[in-house]
């Protein structure tokens, strides 16, 4: 997890975070994890949320850069950010990874994310 690469502070997480009106972002583009509203050190520690940027950076090692960014864009388009299948995929393999840590304390999901 070290070796994780992160961009801290990015203008493309800024604006993501802007537009999601969140106060923490982190987001996936290729095999960088681009944060705001947080550092390296705070995203780290977030073994939930680890979890999630990891998926996307399978999706994104599974479909390639172009083709990823486009699926992800258009599904979330369809279907709005929270109901993204991309979405759905991560928050629930990072629920999978935390729930076998018992030591982990689940954060509620937002309202509008749940089933």
């Amino acid at each position: 997890m070290q070796n994780l690469r992160t961009w801290t502070r990015s203008p493309l997480a800024f604006i993501a975070r802007r537009v999601l009106k969140a106060q923490r972002v982190a987001m996936v583009i290729g095999q960088t994890v681009h944060l705001s509203g947080a550092t390296r050190e705070q995203f780290l520690a977030d073994a939930e949320w680890v979890a999630h940027e990891q998926v996307h950076l399978r999706q994104y090692k599974e479909f390639g850069l172009l083709p990823f960014l486009w699926k992800y864009l258009v599904e979330s388009a369809r279907v709005g950010y929270y109901q993204n299948k991309y979405e759905v995929e991560a928050r629930e393999e990072a629920r999978r990874v935390v729930l076998a840590d018992p030591n982990h304390v689940l954060r509620p999901l937002p309202r509008h994310a749940q089933s």
